[in-house]
């Protein structure tokens, strides 16, 4: 008799929180009693052992294909197997499908390898008048324009996050910010003033460096002091990565 089962998915990447759907073909569905999906957990903390989880047991009642509805969780690599019961035989275990696992990853853990000085990847700033937590100047730093740059390592695909004005800025202030990838600018808002909100996804080439320039293009220039400034901000700021 011949045994066993393969499985597959329906897509080799997805997010954190992407709905898969797992397919189990079976080789000898007349003669299987029960399938069972399973998931694989690594070891979490180093001390415990990895294991494969059940996630749900079914009767396939001779047919040939299973389908099984499953939630993208695990960091980097989501593993499932599927183990069939038979009535009068050993069970078989089919070979592993991997999925990568995309994960969006707050800014804030990322220190900055190099700053101009007067920013923080951990401040609370009102834009449009919604409280975010990301990146920008503070308001004591009157610079006119600042840049950070981190280090994701070639592990992420796009950046996300709330780009506008810190609401401290003055009334008729403006800047603008842009991101920029191994030192290539890979996107730049338009023009932001007081009251303005962009929730604006960029992606990204994989790059080694990230970096975020926030310039305040307000009348008289950037220079310290002007009477009118402006402070470009981005809340909620974060890298969709792999492998890290």
């Amino acid at each position: 008799m011949q045994r066993g089962a393969t499985i597959s998915s329906s897509t080799k990447e997805a997010e954190e929180g992407d709905r898969l759907t797992l397919t189990v073909a079976l080789k000898s569905a007349a003669k299987a009693k029960m399938v069972t999906l399973q998931r694989y957990q690594p070891s979490r903390y180093g001390w415990d052992a990895p294991a494969w989880n059940d996630v749900k047991t079914v009767n396939p009642r001779g047919n040939r294909r299973l389908r099984f509805a499953v939630l993208a969780t695990e960091k980097n690599v989501e593993r499932f197997r599927a183990v069939v019961a038979y009535k009068k035989a050993k069970p078989t275990t089919s070979r592993p499908v991997n999925i990568k696992v995309w994960r969006w990853i707050p800014l804030s853990e990322y220190d900055p390898y190099y700053e101009t000085g007067g920013t923080t990847v951990y401040g609370t700033f009102g834009i449009n008048g919604r409280v975010y937590k990301g990146f920008g100047p503070y308001t004591f730093s009157h610079l006119g324009s600042w840049e950070s740059q981190f280090t994701p390592g070639r592990n992420c695909r796009a950046f996300r996050g709330v780009f506008g004005l810190d609401d401290d800025s003055d009334d008729g202030s403006s800047g603008v910010i842009a991101v920029t990838a191994d030192d290539v600018q890979v996107y730049e808002t338009p023009p932001l003033t007081p009251g303005m909100s962009l929730e604006w996804t960029v992606q990204l080439p994989h790059p080694y460096r990230l970096g975020l320039q926030l310039r305040d293009t307000s009348p008289g220039g950037s220079e310290a002091h002007d009477e009118v400034e402006s402070y470009p901000a981005i809340g909620d700021p974060a890298l969709l990565c792999t492998g890290v």
